[in-house]
């Protein structure tokens, strides 16, 4: 991302004080998956209230000022020792 972000073309585009935030917010649940469009372009979709429960975590981030945050669901099937990390 340093190698990106010190870019000339980005530089010039977005400003040398241009920063890129990423956050993640990880859930972990069932969803049903599947492709709509037409025959010259298919989007996935995806349908679940566990994809509405993940973009509520993600945007969870910015309230706690982190980058990520990880659900309880996400805790339950992780290993004790991977758990206790998060």
């Amino acid at each position: 991302l340093a190698e990106y972000r010190g870019h000339p073309g980005l530089q010039r585009r977005l400003g040398a004080n241009c920063r890129v935030n990423i956050s993640s917010g990880l859930h972990f649940g069932s969803v049903i998956e599947g492709a709509i469009g037409t025959e010259f372009k298919i989007d996935a979709s995806y349908l679940s209230p566990n994809v509405s429960i993940a973009y509520t975590v993600e945007r969870a981030t910015r309230i706690y000022g982190v980058s990520i945050l990880v659900a309880e669901s996400v805790i339950r099937i992780c290993t004790p020792a991977l758990a206790t990390k998060c």
